[in-house]
C-alpha cells in the first residue's frame, strides 16, 4: 500500500441498490445521509463529477512531486558524474542495487 493510500483514505462506494434473483432490493449505504435513512431522497454520496474532479487533483499533486524529485535525482546525477571519482561512485551504486 502506498503512502498515499494510507495517508488519505479513500471515501466509500456511493449508495446503489443490490437486486436479488427474487426481486428483493437491498441498499448499499455510500452516506451518512442514506444509511440513517434508506428512503432519503438528498444522497450526500460525491457525483462522478466530483469524483473525477478529485482524482485529477490528486494526479496533478502526484506528478507535481514526482517532478520534483525526478529534477532533484537529476541534479544530484550531475553532480555524482562531474566529480572525479563519478564512475566509481556509480559501479558501487549499481552493484549495491544488483545486491537488493
Amino acid at each position: 500500500m502506498s503512502t498515499t493510500e494510507t495517508s488519505s483514505p479513500r471515501p466509500p462506494l456511493a449508495c446503489h441498490w443490490v437486486q436479488e434473483p427474487d426481486g428483493t432490493r437491498w441498499l448499499v449505504p455510500g452516506c451518512v445521509a442514506r444509511l440513517h435513512d434508506a428512503e432519503a431522497a438528498a444522497c450526500t454520496c460525491p457525483s462522478l463529477a466530483e469524483q473525477l474532479a478529485a482524482a485529477r487533483e490528486e494526479r496533478d499533486q502526484a506528478q507535481c512531486g514526482y517532478d520534483g524529485l525526478r529534477g532533484w535525482a537529476d541534479d544530484i546525477l550531475a553532480a555524482v558524474h562531474a566529480h572525479p571519482d563519478g564512475k566509481k561512485i556509480m559501479k558501487d551504486a549499481a552493484e549495491r542495487a544488483a545486491r537488493r
